[in-house]
């Protein structure tokens, strides 16, 4: 049976022997300290006679013509976007140089009035200044790639604006994307056959959208169908989206909901304006104090937490400050070290812990909501909204936070302060209400907020969240006071009954050593008022692993002593569930074994189940998961069994499943099937494209024949009028998108595989890779006399006189041709005695070889002098 990868790895193995002629000329060339390069011809003759090659063609190098060049620009390594930049040819030069002007580098996050107050350095003005980049910026080199169009710039990180620190990519370069429609559809098809009784149920639930510009108009909703209902619409949220770059906000026209941080999150129709954190450079979207220190000497700074460098850089001598640190996780110290430029070292810690709320200083975030707010729950209310929040970062410790919301019955003010301290990172907050509630009268109260967050890296314990609320008996929030205006008279009750007087929330974890696995203790406690009791639940658990073999077990713990009161009945609500889970790879873990899983549960209410199943994933890119699982419940004494399959296919996602139990009671016993399948669909000015579910922000992928081509991570493919979709993508940062040419047809040549951009939030933005039709052809040539044809002579289109490919080793010619038919000039000179001519008739496409190109054997035929047709024999063979 013939190898499938063979033809692959044949015409590989054949293109590869031009790459060859480029590794072969590298080895003779002699590096100048000039613009040229200079290859020694009398080290590549060719035969008895010494023929050589002319090598003047290749001593020009990276060659640039004048004018202007849209470039791929790295700064220091990191894609800061496509711009345009001027070239032109100073006296002196082979190839254009490229220009600069203080606007280009303001974009690029350069601080061209610090550079430009360096020690003999020269102030660039708003009129492009040609050179080396260093007369202008101490220290910075240029380097310019012009077979890949792209300037890579390597400049001090003193001279970076320290506002724009980490991966950021200018707001010039932000792509607005192509005007598109979109939709993603989740679907599911249900029956089951319980006591006699079958239940069909289908649903569906959409996504839609339309691209216009910097506008995203989007509709959220679902559709259900059954037997004798018929089918059903929800509609959900109807909202116009678009981007404030100047304001670093989202501006939102329709339907949402708040986002809840500081007041209850409530649904509204109206307007919104709020910052987008995602818009600022990395490093300040998150709370890392400030590490501040003074340097003797041209010292070296190293940041550590946890033990792991973070941060390392060079300081001049003085105080500094070093603003851009990209810290770990909710904290930990950071343990700094100086060494100085004579070897002498000093430390300090720096206490870091972090709530939701802290902010780097200077930094802020903010949200202003206008409109009616919507009650889905158990009333009809429809009120007017407003409501506004600010943060501000205060400094390297303090960040304040305050907000206000208002209703026709309501009124609400907040205001708090959040630290970063040595004991860990405290927030308090003070919440003031006044609500006009039906058939009550008006009520004021106040809500009182603590909480507080530490990571102990050197014992392993995190207090992630530990948080206490106490609110008076007046207090009534934003959401409940929303629900209770125009709630039915059977549900007044609950603005009494379900009234919060305290709450304690803990989220603590403990690392056991290096291989001790971790505990963790997570739970609430709510007491109400009224002296209607209260509700507890705690999880504890504990978590390791043991070469392949994860294990796990935990206690849940649910005491409700409110139940009497809230439901008008009596007794408690308790009960406790206890899990055991084992996880066991049958097989290398490394090359995707199944798992075989284990997982035990008994609960005081609903007695003990025993679960056991085996999962895993099949394909090149785990396309494909099953599952197959067995249960027994105890308290039914019943038995079930069930499976599982999906697959993703390159447009979509589908699955199946099937399960069957049966027991000693009547109920016991079921029957259950469904089909699900999932995904997006893009409609753009090139058609429909398919594709799996999209995320808020995608790629459209285009290249022209290159179908079956996988694009990102997924396994994604282009399909056959070349378009593909990249899923997600992340909004405003840099993301690079590659094309794997394996799988192409092969007289496709891919003539740039990688491209980056950064997209706006919502946008679809479309990315083009060029591609060459071209059949690739391996000739064995000769010249008339026989004599093999000189090495690294250079291959033309009769036609164009483009070059097409080179004479490597053994005088084997690779190139590729866009006709079936048709002439190329083997040139090694500029006389015609150093030119011959073949002529080439390349098989029908349908008699290609399995093996992905043509091999021919051909005769390199003398030039006559009047430059017609050449002289001589003609094809030896063709094989």
């Amino acid at each position: 049976m013939p190898d499938p990868a063979r033809p692959a790895n044949r015409r590989q193995a054949a293109e590869r022997l031009a790459s060859g002629l480029a590794a072969a000329l590298a080895v003779w060339v002699a590096p100048v300290q000039g613009k040229q390069a200079f290859f020694d011809p009398q080290m590549m003759f060719q035969g008895a006679g010494g023929t050589t090659i002319d090598t003047s063609r290749f001593e020009r190098g990276n060659f640039m013509e004048p004018g202007r060049h849209k470039l791929d620009v790295y700064v220091n390594g990191q894609w800061r976007g496509v711009e345009e930049v001027p070239f032109r040819l100073l006296a002196g030069s082979a190839s254009a140089t490229p220009c600069y002007d203080s606007a280009l580098l303001a974009r690029l996050g350069l601080d061209v009035d610090k550079a430009a107050r360096g020690e003999g350095m020269l102030a660039l003005s708003s009129t492009a200044a040609c050179g080396e980049l260093s007369r202008y910026v101490p220290g910075a080199q240029v380097k310019l790639e012009v077979a890949e169009q792209k300037l890579y710039l390597t400049v001090p990180k003193y001279y970076l604006r320290l506002s724009t620190p980490g991966a950021y990519v200018d707001p010039s370069n932000w792509d607005f994307g192509v005007t598109a429609a979109r939709l993603n559809y989740n679907s599911n098809l249900f029956t089951s056959e319980s006591r006699g009784m079958r239940t069909t149920r289908g649903y569906a639930g959409l996504n839609a959208g339309v691209n216009v510009g910097a506008f995203r108009l989007r509709h959220y909703g679902s559709a259900t169908w059954s037997p004798g209902h018929g089918a059903n619409y929800q509609r959900g949220y109807t909202y116009l989206k678009t981007d404030v770059p100047a304001w670093k906000s989202q501006l939102l026209m329709g339907e949402s909901s708040t986002d809840g941080d500081l007041f209850d999150s409530v649904s509204f129709r109206g307007v919104q304006l709020a910052s987008d954190e995602r818009m600022l450079p990395s490093a300040l979207r998150s709370y890392t104090p400030v590490v501040r220190g003074t340097a003797n000497s041209n010292a070296q700074v190293s940041v550590y937490q946890r033990g792991y460098l973070v941060y390392e850089t060079t300081v001049a001598p003085g105080p500094f400050a070093l603003e851009d640190l990209q810290a770990a996780g909710y904290g930990g110290d950071l343990d700094v070290r100086i060494v100085e430029a004579d070897g002498s070292a000093r430390s300090f810690v720096v206490p870091f812990a972090t709530t939701v709320q802290l902010l780097r200083p200077g930094t802020s975030r903010y949200s202003l909501t206008a409109g009616r707010a919507i009650d889905l729950g158990m009333g009809s209310s429809s009120q007017y909204l407003l409501q506004g929040t600010f943060k501000r970062g205060l400094g390297d410790m303090y960040t304040g936070y305050g907000g206000l919301a208002f209703t026709r019955h309501y009124g609400s003010a907040l205001a708090g302060a959040a630290v970063n301290t040595a004991l860990g990172a405290f927030a308090a907050d003070v919440t003031l209400s006044r609500a006009e509630l039906p058939d009550e009268g008006t009520r004021t109260g106040a809500s009182y907020r603590l909480s507080y967050s530490k990571n102990l890296p050197n014992s392993g314990t995190n207090f992630s969240l530990l948080a206490y609320r106490y609110s008076t008996s007046g207090f009534v929030g934003l959401r409940e006071s929303i629900a209770l205006q125009g709630a039915p008279q059977r549900y007044r009750w609950f603005g009494d009954v379900g009234r919060t007087r305290g709450r304690l929330d803990a989220n603590i974890s403990q690392q056991l050593g290096v291989n001790g696995g971790n505990v963790y203790l997570s739970g609430s406690a709510i007491q109400y008022w009224q002296g209607h009791g209260n509700t507890i639940n705690f999880a504890l658990g504990y978590s390791n692993r043991w070469r392949d073999i994860s294990y796990s077990f935990g206690v849940q713990r649910m005491q409700n002593l409110a139940t009497r009161n809230s439901y008008r009945g009596g007794g408690r609500d308790n009960s406790t569930l206890v899990t055991v889970n084992l996880s066991i790879p049958l097989g290398r873990a490394e090359r995707g074994a199944p798992m075989l899983n284990s997982y035990y549960s008994a609960d005081s209410r609903a007695g003990a189940n025993f679960t056991t199943s085996v999962a895993g994933s099949m394909g090149e890119s785990d396309q494909g998961t099953y599952s197959v699982s067995a249960s027994h419940a105890s308290r039914e004494n019943a038995n079930s069994a069930s499976a599982n399959i999906g697959y993703r296919l390159p447009q979509s996602w589908v699955g199946a499943g099937i399960s069957q139990g049966a027991g000693i009671s009547q109920r016991a016993g079921f029957r259950q099937a469904s089909l699900n399948a999932s995904g997006g669909v893009l409609v753009h000015a090139g058609g429909v494209t398919f594709s799996q579910t999209l995320g808020e922000t995608v790629a459209l992928v285009r290249a022209d024949h290159a179908q079956g081509a996988q694009i990102g991570y997924g396994g994604d493919r282009l399909d056959a009028r070349g378009y593909g979709v990249v899923a997600s993508l992340s909004p405003y940062q840099l993301n690079t998108v590659d094309i794997d040419p394996r799988g192409i047809p092969d007289d496709v040549e891919l003539q740039a595989s990688s491209r980056n951009v950064a997209p706006r939030a919502g946008a679809v933005v479309l990315l083009s890779y060029p591609t060459r039709v071209a059949r690739p052809v391996l000739i064995d040539a000769r010249q008339a006399d026989g004599a093999a044809l000189p090495f690294g002579a250079e291959v033309l289109n009769a036609a164009d006189g483009k070059p097409v490919g080179a004479v490597g080793q053994g005088s084997r010619i690779v190139m590729r041709v866009e006709q079936d038919q048709g002439r190329v000039i083997v040139q090694w000179g500029p006389g015609l005695q150093q030119r011959c001519a073949i002529d080439y008739a390349l098989p029908e496409r349908a008699r290609q070889r399995a093996r992905g190109y043509d091999e021919l054997s051909l005769t390199c035929a003398p030039m006559p002098a009047d430059g017609g047709r050449p002289t001589g024999p003609g094809p030896l063979a063709r094989r």
